[in-house]
């Protein structure tokens, strides 16, 4: 299937997201370094960078991205970004995931204001990506795209973070994007090694379940 964002270039969050995204980074003063995970065609990341107008003085701006979602995926972001007025050489892109770059971060004390995960939205991708909350200062944000029905893992990963850690706490939801705040320092690990154990074991419950209600329709509809 071909994504329309392949086609027109934008980004893949409803307009009330965007919005909200803008006044996030708008009413905060956010210096630290802001990272995106999963950027498709850079629709929401030329959005987020314009969001500091004057390059002087704007964070360093991060990408995790595999750019396997369809073909040429870099070289769409590139030309996104040069048409409203960015220099793709002041992002630094990762060309990956999360578990290519996260100790190579922790390793150079990379720190965030602000963590966008919009990758892959299985129960065990988002727990991994939720790894980066270590990173960021208490009072950065770290929001997740898509949590509806449509993508289980999503709200549960985000679910079981704050259930654990009062560090953190849910600030608003706009349509399907959840934002979240780090309140105060942490001691602890946001996700730790038995966690994303648990993401995995749910994940391919969550897969045998659906092969199963699948199963069952084709029956009844036989």
């Amino acid at each position: 299937m071909v994504r329309a964002s392949s086609q027109t270039l934008g980004s893949e969050c409803s307009a009330n997201e965007r919005q909200a995204l803008a006044d996030l980074l708008r009413e905060n003063t956010l210096s630290a370094a802001h990272l995106e995970i999963g950027t498709a065609a850079g629709g929401t990341l030329k959005e987020l960078i314009n969001c500091y107008p004057e390059p002087a003085t704007r964070p360093d701006f991060y990408v995790i991205d595999p750019f396997t979602y369809y073909p040429d995926q870099f070289d769409k972001v590139v030309r996104n970004l040069r048409s409203a007025g960015i220099d793709p050489g002041t992002v630094t892109f990762w060309e990956g995931t999360t578990h290519t770059y996260l100790t190579t971060a922790r390793r150079d004390g990379i720190r965030f204001d602000f963590v966008f995960i919009d990758g892959d939205h299985r129960h065990y991708p988002v727990m991994v990506d939720l790894q980066w909350a270590d990173l960021v200062n208490p009072g950065g944000f770290i929001c997740l795209h898509d949590r509806f029905e449509k993508f289980p893992g999503v709200g549960w990963a985000i679910d079981d973070v704050l259930s654990r850690n009062p560090e953190y706490e849910l600030v608003t939801q706009v349509d399907t994007l959840a934002i979240l705040k780090k309140t105060r320092p942490t001691t602890v690990p946001a996700v730790r090694y038995r966690d994303l154990i648990r993401a995995k074991l749910r994940q391919r419950l969550f897969k045998h379940a659906r092969s199963i209600r699948k199963r069952v329709g084709r029956n009844r509809a036989a």
